[in-house]
């Protein structure tokens, strides 16, 4: 498979590039396919759905790791979550989905995060570490 992807690769895009491409598909995967799905304030239920992530994006190329968890909602600091009756439920958002994917591409190995950043007011991706296999 890696060959007849490698053959719609431009030959100006480095294999560290691609490595680094394929890391931002994949937590953009996470973040923008997730958000809004449905979830429960309870471990059982959020350790469910992250599985679930987990093996859906395992499931594209290139994909050595994934590590998806959830910060609890608090009706202290989220006002749009304030639990009414026993049916109430909230959602996936920005603020408490946080993903981890390791991309190994050839010989470059690219790990990344998705987090809020308290301190932006913002859902960051970065990456967090890039090596080249010896």
């Amino acid at each position: 498979m890696e060959k007849i992807a490698e053959s719609y690769k431009s030959i100006k895009i480095s294999d560290r590039e691609q490595a680094i491409f394929e890391l931002g598909i994949k937590l953009s995967a996470i973040f923008h396919q997730f958000l809004g799905t449905p979830i429960k304030n309870d471990k059982e239920t959020m350790n469910s759905i992250a599985k679930g992530i987990e093996a859906a994006i395992k499931c594209q190329p290139f994909v050595s790791s994934v590590k998806v968890t959830f910060q609890p909602f608090l009706e202290t600091e989220y006002k749009t979550y304030q639990k009414k009756n026993e049916f109430d439920y909230t959602a996936i958002s920005e603020r408490n989905l946080i993903a981890e994917v390791e991309i190994c591409y050839k010989n470059w190995i690219v790990q990344g995060k998705s987090e809020w950043i308290k301190e932006l007011h913002y859902p960051l991706m970065y990456i967090s570490d890039i090596k080249k296999l010896e």
